[in-house]
């Protein structure tokens, strides 16, 4: 994963796991060249902002020019309307004015905090679970997370059954399995026990 220390960046699927847009609208959006491409190791990566670019145009719900739209993109970048005390209107022409909403400032946030977190608690190694993403410095897999959590528990039940690890690791835990299905064969039925976690007490961390 890159460094997000200075610009946080995220992947595709997890960028439209964020937003709540299609990842046929991304994907129209870097051909476009509205946004920007990083690409590292076997993942398109995109900052946070430009999250945001694409979620405003997703509530446009126009057919907006092409021109139009990378007119918006400067203006992202360049007045960043995310940040509190900043302009957010773009004066398209007489007829036009895109508004920046509280609720895209939202979306480009959680990206930032959601990348942020990532690199902090999740953790791919070759030597821990055959490479399964897990929790950092533990042996709890972030799909099984997900699973639980999507089978009906909350994430306060999570924490009262793992004390030492905090809500916001589970929450990005579910974000992460989301945007990072498993690939190839489906799992095997034993693998899928494997994957449950133990409802019998926290598992410790790894030494």
């Amino acid at each position: 994963m890159p460094r997000t220390a200075d610009t946080p960046m995220l992947t595709r699927r997890e960028a439209v796991e964020i937003a709540h847009v299609p990842l046929g609208a991304l994907d129209k959006a870097i051909e476009q060249n509205i946004v920007t491409v990083h690409k590292r190791r076997d993942h398109s990566w995109l900052s946070s902002d430009d999250v945001g670019v694409v979620a405003l145009l997703q509530k446009t719900a126009l057919p907006l020019p092409i021109t139009v739209k990378r007119k918006i993109r400067r203006w992202v970048r360049e007045t960043e309307p995310y940040r509190p005390g900043n302009g957010t209107e773009l004066h398209i022409s007489d007829a036009l004015i895109v508004r920046w909403s509280a609720d895209i400032s939202e979306t480009v946030h959680a990206a930032e905090s959601y990348a942020r977190l990532r690199e902090q608690w999740i953790e791919t190694n070759p030597a821990i679970k055959g490479g399964e993403p897990v929790i950092r410095s533990t042996r709890i897999g972030v799909r099984a997370i997900a699973q639980r959590i999507d089978s009906g528990d909350t994430i306060a039940t999570l924490t009262e059954d793992y004390p030492q690890i905090p809500a916001e690791a589970f929450q990005t835990a579910r974000t992460y399995a989301r945007a990072h299905p498993r690939r190839g064969r489906p799992a095997r039925p034993w693998r899928n026990a494997d994957e449950t976690l133990d409802r019998r007490g926290p598992l410790p961390l790894a030494g």
